[in-house]
């Protein structure tokens, strides 16, 4: 076995801190709401953030609405009139985004802006030696189940809400869109994004 010097850190994590560096550098896409359909893209901020993800010092606020779906989703809503659900699903929207009957197809463009967020966002979490144990101690992984908890229970309220209106004849959106809905929710979050 030969004595070879190993590379210094700088030499090691040089390229990723530049790319990471490069990336912060970029303009923030707008906000989006979280939501399984259609995952928020990752951003500078992001990735930059992810370490205080790890330690569990960033912390989201909860959306009241998520909140309250996790303490009853299947809730009757009083009054229980269309205008009524149509109102709580739209809360629920806005803190979920989009539901499946809506959400657009993400272009081949967003895709792979999200797939290179997201492998930047695990390369600067792979700099934290340990990274799953650190994770556990601090709570980060438990606040990460509780977000997606409040998630599914968001999106559990809000089908519930859809199905509740269909029953009652309610329609977009305190029920299912039809197609016609579904293109002009796509012309709208167009419009509201810039594309």
């Amino acid at each position: 076995m030969t004595d070879r010097p190993r590379p210094s850190a700088r030499l090691r994590f040089g390229p990723l801190l530049l790319t990471t560096m490069a990336l912060a550098a970029l303009p923030a896409m707008p906000g989006q709401a979280q939501t399984v359909v259609a995952p928020k893209p990752v951003t500078a901020g992001d990735i930059a953030t992810k370490p205080l993800d790890d330690l569990n010092l960033k912390r989201d606020r909860v959306p009241d609405t998520l909140r309250l779906a996790l303490e009853d989703p299947y809730r009757i809503p009083h009054p229980d009139t269309c205008a009524a659900l149509a109102r709580e699903v739209t809360k629920l929207n806005a803190s979920l985004g989009q539901d499946i009957d809506t959400a657009p197809s993400p272009t081949l463009k967003q895709k792979r802006a999200r797939a290179f967020g997201n492998a930047a966002r695990a390369a600067v979490g792979s700099l934290i030696p340990f990274n799953g144990v650190i994770r556990e101690i601090t709570g980060a992984n438990a606040a990460q189940r509780k977000r997606e908890l409040y998630l599914y229970a968001g999106s559990l309220r809000r089908a519930f809400l859809k199905g509740y209106g269909t029953t009652h004849g309610c329609r977009y959106p305190a029920g299912p869109a039809t197609p016609r809905d579904k293109a002009l929710a796509t012309q709208g979050a167009g419009k509201d994004t810039g594309k």
